[in-house]
């Protein structure tokens, strides 16, 4: 009996320690504001030797980014559609001062087609400027750019 006994307290005391399982969520913290609503691009620069240089991208329209990640772009030839996607990530990437930085930062894509044509948007960085302004920057392997958006 004691034999029986001891067997079981062994297996049951084996078995409670297989029954364990350790689990790691990695939770991605959200935008400090939201995404969601329309915007116009209000200034796109590159960053040089010289400085910050303005220059025209062409994007005088609006887009419009939804909650379900959907997005559109509408301007003076129509309506585009597509979707957009924000990362929570731990790479290297400018700011928009141009500094280089390492830590965890949020990234930025919107691709939106439609009418032959396609826009298709990249970016290593996005920062808020409070609720009605968000600023996001590429590096090309040459130069820093970095576009302004602001709530239409």
């Amino acid at each position: 009996m004691r034999t029986n006994l001891s067997l079981l307290s062994v297996l049951l005391f084996a078995f409670s320690f297989t029954a364990c399982t350790k689990r790691v969520d990695v939770v991605t913290p959200p935008l400090n504001y939201s995404l969601s609503g329309s915007w116009y691009i209000s200034d796109v620069a590159y960053f040089d030797n010289y400085g910050w240089n303005s220059y025209n991208t062409g994007l005088p329209g609006i887009f419009t980014f939804y909650n379900d990640g959907t997005a559109q772009y509408s301007d003076y030839n129509g309506t585009m559609q597509g979707a957009w996607y924000s990362n929570y990530i731990a790479t290297g990437y400018y700011d928009k001062y141009g500094n280089y930085s390492t830590d965890c930062h949020n990234d930025f894509s919107v691709t939106v087609s439609g009418n032959g044509s396609y826009i298709d948007l990249v970016f290593d960085d996005i920062s808020f400027a409070g609720n009605n302004r968000f600023i996001a920057t590429y590096y090309d392997g040459k130069s820093i750019q970095r576009y302004t958006f602001n709530r239409y």
